[in-house]
């Protein structure tokens, strides 16, 4: 819920290992797009398929450093030489068996996790992300089609797939949400996430995607059973679609024995380094 905790700084290795998996999975990737704020990871050998794109890139009128994902992200579409077709990953979502792009194009799939236990009217300061954005996507989707049917459940961490000239079409309707959540350089439940929820919400509706209902492999670092559920990807890697590891562990010391199990873990099951690394 907090933006200001050091999970939202840490580096745990994610990229290193989420490229690994890229590479074992999807072979066939074309080209890989970094976002980040002046920064290039030492490990990284920029000569291979891969570009660092900095903010200032996509955000012209950039003037303060931004902490919102939801504000970066929803310049995405925006980066240069960006293929028509492309799917978009957080450093902590990772592929977990071979990637069929004409499965996730033939019509873009999204995929719903968690059912909603309460419909809130409007978004609430003590609710999570997820859920405040699933609230601002029905305001505004039945204000605009009036036939339009919300499902109350919350999408999962997963690879999302998206057509850039459909998503510049997007913007164009929704200039409004666009704004909104381009308008604080911070995390706030006012301004909840639109490319993950809108847009896949929006493009449904609009006959261009379909959702999938699922229970995909979350892994958080915090919860009791993070052991089980590392074991459980161990069991089942090569055969889970995708899964997510989510640090919320907050302000908990670099040295945890969390972050080396999960670590420890991923080095087990992609040890080779891979062509993105020097």
């Amino acid at each position: 819920m907090y933006a200001n905790t050091d999970g939202r700084f840490r580096d745990n290795n994610e990229l290193i290992f989420n490229l690994r998996l890229l590479e074992i999975f999807f072979p066939e990737h074309g080209h890989v797009f970094i976002i980040t704020d002046r920064q290039t990871p030492k490990w990284l050998d920029t000569k291979q398929k891969v570009t660092i794109v900095d903010h200032s890139e996509i955000m012209i009128n950039k003037k303060n450093d931004i902490f919102s994902s939801s504000h970066i992200e929803s310049y995405i579409h925006h980066v240069p030489n960006l293929s028509e077709h492309f799917i978009y990953l957080n450093d902590d979502v990772f592929f977990g068996a071979p990637v069929k792009s004409s499965w996730w194009f033939k019509k873009l799939k999204y995929f719903f996790t968690k059912e909603i236990q309460h419909s809130y009217k409007f978004m609430q300061s003590d609710k999570l992300s997820p859920e405040n954005a699933s609230i601002l996507s029905r305001n505004w989707l039945k204000k605009r089609y009036t036939d339009y049917k919300h499902i109350n459940k919350t999408f999962a961490h997963a690879p999302r797939p998206y057509l850039k000239s459909i998503l510049f079409k997007i913007e164009r309707e929704a200039p409004d949400l666009f704004s909104k959540v381009r308008s604080t350089c911070f995390r706030s439940w006012k301004t909840p996430p639109i490319m993950v929820d809108f847009v896949p919400r929006w493009l449904v509706y609009n006959d261009c995607a379909e959702i999938i209902n699922s229970e995909p492999l979350y892994i958080e670092s915090s919860s009791e059973d993070l052991e089980k559920k590392l074991q459980r990807l161990k069991l089942d890697f090569g055969k889970v679609q995708f899964f997510c590891i989510n640090d919320t562990s907050d302000n908990a010391e670099p040295t945890d024995i969390k972050f080396q199990l999960i670590k420890d873990t991923l080095q087990q099951l992609v040890p080779k380094k891979s062509k993105f690394e020097k």
